[in-house]
């Protein structure tokens, strides 16, 4: 039986970064990705540079696969335009995680791809199967449909659906990301249009599925685009991110901004937390285990996503006056503009 002291099941942007950071630390893990590539996801490819204190490009260290920097996204409601002060990187997805586990691999990570894990046993320490591996320490990185956060009893998440595609038949500036957040075009959702370098990848999401499919059904006759992706994003506020001897990580933890359904920062973030805590752990040969140290580690990123989640579901469930809605967003765009301003005075650009 091959033995490891830590296994990740996932091998999207939050195993990635956590394998990167934990082979930094010289751990012993190995990586287990059931996908033969990277990016297979639906997702805008847009990065928002600054959450929560951290800026990506220190947990990134590299600027492979950054097509654009973007500062201004406009809003269109029913009754306007909001315009938003956000840096947003736009991304190739795919370059940015193939960048990530050259990265951790160059650092002594093993990431194994086609590697689907079926069942997870427990006889005092981890058994993962179909791979026989056992391991001291699990975490499950392995996204919406988590086979890890199943094991806990974590149960369910709610979910939103989206699609996304990439056009070069858009006509809006291409120096701007455009989001359209009315009722007429999607119900408790909203439309993008990210500008990448040569094509803008475009989409729609709701977290109702009979309002996405009837408003996919219109965005796509207005749009052609190569090949729509769709897939389900979670919507639930944060999970309890821990069990015995195991944590989530990513979307299995829905460690998600739900307002702009972004989770590709906030899991970067939560996985440099969480390699923080597994070194911790490692000093003591994994003997002394008190997974809620992650939890209280995660404190003021999951305060921060919880109140996001709370605004995002008033405005969507709550709050059913399209003007109050824009009333609210337009307040609530001024002081984040104010505090990106901020920031990047600060950190500066790129």
């Amino acid at each position: 039986m091959e033995k490891h002291d830590v296994v990740i099941i996932g091998g999207g942007i939050a195993g990635l970064t956590l394998s990167k950071f934990l082979a930094e630390y010289g751990i012993d893990f190995v990586l287990l990705e059931e996908h033969n590539d990277f990016f297979k996801k639906a997702c805008g490819e847009g990065i928002t540079r600054f959450i929560a204190g951290y800026d990506f490009f220190d947990l990134y260290e590299s600027k492979a696969g950054i097509e654009k920097y973007i500062e201004e996204t406009y809003i269109y409601t029913k009754y306007g335009i909001l315009q938003l002060y956000m840096p947003v990187l736009m991304t190739s997805k795919r370059t940015i995680e193939k960048e990530i586990a050259r990265q951790a691999m160059k650092r002594g990570a093993d990431i194994r791809m086609n590697e689907r894990v079926e069942k997870i046993e427990w006889n005092g320490k981890f058994i993962l199967q179909p791979q026989n591996i056992e391991a001291k320490f699990l975490v499950g990185a392995d996204g919406f449909f988590s086979i890890t956060r199943k094991f806990l009893g974590k149960g369910k998440l709610r979910y939103a659906i989206a699609a996304e595609g990439l056009s070069n038949e858009i006509e809006l500036d291409d120096e701007k990301i455009h989001v359209e957040m009315k009722k007429s075009v999607v119900k408790y959702g909203y439309s993008w249009f990210f500008p990448k370098r040569e094509k803008w990848n475009i989409g729609i999401g709701s977290i109702s599925m009979k309002e996405f499919k009837k408003a996919f059904n219109e965005f796509k006759k207005k749009y052609s685009v190569e090949r729509w992706k769709a897939g389900y994003i979670p919507a639930s506020k944060p999970v309890k991110p821990y069990g015995k001897n195991a944590i989530l990580v990513g979307d299995a933890a829905s460690q998600t901004i739900t307002s702009i359904g972004a989770g590709n920062m906030p899991s970067m973030i939560c996985a440099k937390i969480a390699a923080d805590v597994i070194k911790k752990f490692s000093s003591h040969d994994f003997r002394s285990i008190d997974t809620k140290e992650y939890g209280k580690a995660l404190r003021p990123m999951t305060k921060m996503l919880k109140q996001d989640h709370n605004l995002a579901f008033a405005m969507h469930f709550i709050i059913r006056n399209e003007y109050l809605i824009h009333k609210i967003l337009k307040k609530y765009i001024q002081q984040a503009s104010q505090y990106y301003k901020k920031l990047e005075r600060e950190k500066g650009s790129i």
